[in-house]
């Protein structure tokens, strides 16, 4: 007798992206930040940020990336670094570009503890994986931009300050996909130099604001006309200097009148015996002198002003009788 046995089995293989259905995210702290003068600066790759999902077909359209910095910004000798000096920047991105986010590239502030600013709102690029795909990642760069200022000074220490960020996902409503948080030390060098960040200015003084060059005789037009204001202008700095001048316009009008800016000349003289120089006027910038030198600190320099016409110059002659104005443009450059 011939027997036979069959055994017969169901087998069901069931995949899901449901255990992995979740967007996640983590942080990570890189180059230590170093201080060691008062200029702004931005330290590269400060914190790593780094997004991905696992699953199949998974999408999360419009998400958002948040930071968060969680404690004020303290060292062990009870110094705070202020909050509002500091900026973070998404500098890098692998996995996508900036551009097919849509946002991004811009430092933003951070806020005050415990407040939520937004690096990323509403990416147009999903994170998604796509029916066939199993796994999507994208990676940041994150750089530290530093509000430089002789606050520095008061906060040097051999001890770091620490720079506690939380980093936040979040989807199309607002809802919080996951959060990362991330610890970099900020050290302000005691041996740094935290000077007065040098600075510059140039000012005309109210007496030559309103400069008034007039031809009023043959004199005027057979010899030239002149008028001069003492310390006219006054320049700032704390390093050598150029000083430019240009006029807003090819011409000085009038109505329906014009004259060439170059019928007038500018003559500057040092109201302390320094340099000078002159030039004719004209719309293209020109330099006119040089001054200032190293001095560690800010220097006030203060010039005469003497605006001047040639003699017989038949342009003025010919023109229309009238009242011409024109704009003077003054200029510090520093060397």
């Amino acid at each position: 007798m011939n027997r036979y046995l069959l055994l017969t089995f169901s087998c069901l293989l069931l995949i899901s992206g449901e255990i992995f259905a979740q967007a996640r995210i983590s942080a990570s702290n890189q180059n230590y930040i170093s201080v060691a003068n008062s200029k702004d600066q931005t330290i590269a790759n400060t914190f790593q940020i780094q997004l991905d999902v696992l699953g199949f077909n998974r999408n999360y359209p419009d998400w958002s990336l948040g930071m968060i910095l969680l404690q004020p910004i303290t060292n062990s000798e009870g110094k705070t670094f202020p909050f509002n000096k500091l900026k973070l920047k998404l500098s890098a991105v692998n996995g996508t570009t900036f551009a097919q986010i849509g946002s991004g590239t811009v430092p933003v502030p951070i806020s005050a503890p415990g407040v939520r600013s937004m690096m990323i709102t509403s990416s147009n690029y999903p994170l998604s994986t796509g029916f066939f795909g199993f796994y999507d990642i994208i990676v940041f760069k994150v750089d530290l931009v530093i509000e430089g200022g002789t606050y520095m000074d008061a906060l040097k220490s051999w001890q770091a300050y620490s720079l506690n960020m939380a980093f936040v996902l979040l989807d199309k409503n607002g809802n919080e996909l996951g959060r990362s948080s991330a610890v970099n030390g900020m050290q302000i060098r005691p041996d740094g130099s935290y000077q007065s960040p040098v600075s510059y200015g140039i000012q005309v003084q109210d007496n030559a604001r309103s400069a008034l060059l007039e031809l009023k005789t043959m004199s005027d037009y057979a010899n030239g006309a002149s008028v001069s204001y003492a310390n006219g202008l006054t320049v700032t700095a704390a390093t050598p200097f150029a000083v430019q001048v240009r006029m807003g316009s090819a011409n000085f009008s009038s109505g329906k009148n014009a004259l060439p800016v170059s019928v007038a000349n500018l003559n500057l003289t040092s109201s302390s015996g320094g340099s000078g120089g002159s030039i004719n006027l004209s719309e293209t910038a020109q330099t006119i002198l040089n001054g200032g030198s190293n001095t560690g600190s800010s220097q006030v320099y203060r010039y005469n002003v003497r605006y001047f016409t040639t003699a017989n110059d038949a342009r003025l002659i010919n023109a229309v009788p009238e009242s011409y104005s024109g704009i003077v443009i003054y200029e510090v450059i520093p060397q």
